[in-house]
């Protein structure tokens, strides 16, 4: 694992914890995606026993949630950034994107939560919005931006970071004719 394998893993865990007041709340059953990991072991003759060797991802996961909210498709990742005036556009993945857009083309709601460390401030994105800036060779977006373009996620109501009223509040029309 590199140096910044788990940079957002707090930020993971707040939604994983704002999930699971959603559900106790039967507001929505969203949930982690696990990566899939293939653990390679070997045999030792001498113990009699197998020893993890080596372990990767199988394959490129898809997003980090997923699931339903009020009849709702709802699928995002999560992202954070250390940066102090921008987001990298590089670190959303190809594959992250085309799942969204799928997402998005059967009708479900599809974005990315961008985190700010330094701002402590997050971002709801929605994947048309990001589709856009790609489309006109953006490589970054400032917080600037974000602020002008994008809803701040805050955390009220006894929720970490409570994304769902503004994830229903918009409509959408499916594409999938």
């Amino acid at each position: 694992m590199g140096k910044h394998a788990n940079r957002g893993r707090y930020l993971e865990e707040w939604i994983e914890h704002t999930n699971s007041a959603y559900m106790q709340k039967g507001l929505a059953v969203i949930s982690k995606i696990p990566t899939p990991w293939k653990i390679l072991r070997t045999y030792n003759p001498y113990t009699k026993q197998y020893k993890i060797s080596n372990a990767f991802p199988e394959k490129k996961s898809t997003v980090d949630f997923g699931g339903t909210a009020c009849n709702q498709s709802v699928w995002f990742d999560v992202k954070s950034t250390e940066n102090k005036t921008r987001y990298p556009l590089a670190n959303i993945y190809g594959h992250q994107r085309e799942y969204l857009l799928n997402v998005a083309k059967q009708g479900g709601k599809a974005f990315i939560l961008i985190h700010s460390t330094v701002l402590k401030k997050t971002w709801l994105l929605w994947i048309d919005q990001l589709t856009k800036v790609i489309e006109e060779d953006t490589k970054s977006l400032s917080f600037e931006w974000l602020d002008k373009h994008c809803e701040i996620v805050k955390s009220q109501n006894g929720f970490i970071l409570d994304y769902l009223p503004l994830v229903l509040k918009r409509k959408e029309d499916c594409e999938c004719d």
